[in-house]
């Protein structure tokens, strides 16, 4: 009786297991392909043959995904896709604000407990750096500022 107890425990692990990481495995899909394709038109576009970072933006009107990477020539880029209709903007990140120095900006302004993710977003045609932290408190924040000129463009705190 106990042996087979044990054996019926051991199968339902196994399927619980197996179970949970179909699931893990189906619900990331989407950004696996999303990313795959990003690469493509990177490389296509701008010749990101070196691909440093993948963002994924879901904005109030239209979603958009950043390739940030180098060419041959190690020429920085990074490559905001539409995801609706394919519209791409190339920023040469040596003519903008980088997501190292954004965070700069917002560490020197809001002192946030922990920054935790950076992304590029645009919203009526302006680029900028989405930005979330997390305060001493536990409320999370989002800074967005201008790829352009590193100013605020807006804030949302105590989320």
């Amino acid at each position: 009786m106990k042996r087979k107890f044990t054996i019926a425990s051991i199968f339902l692990l196994f399927l619980l297991i197996v179970s949970s990481y179909t699931i893990f495995f189906r619900s990331q899909q989407p950004l696996v392909q999303a990313e795959k394709e990003a690469k493509i038109i990177a490389q296509e576009l701008a010749g990101i043959e070196d691909v440093k970072d993948f963002y994924w933006y879901n904005g109030s009107e239209e979603t958009y995904f950043t390739v940030e990477g180098f060419t041959e020539n190690l020429d920085h880029f990074y490559v905001v896709i539409k995801q609706d209709g394919g519209d791409t903007l190339l920023l040469d990140a040596d003519a903008i604000v980088t997501e190292e120095e954004a965070k700069s900006i917002l560490q020197a302004e809001k002192e946030p407990f922990k920054i935790l993710e950076a992304r590029i977003g645009i919203e009526t045609e302006d680029p900028f750096w989405e930005i979330a932290y997390k305060n001493e408190d536990g409320s999370i924040g989002y800074f967005l500022i201008s790829v352009y000129t590193g100013e605020t463009i807006r804030e949302y705190e105590n989320i």
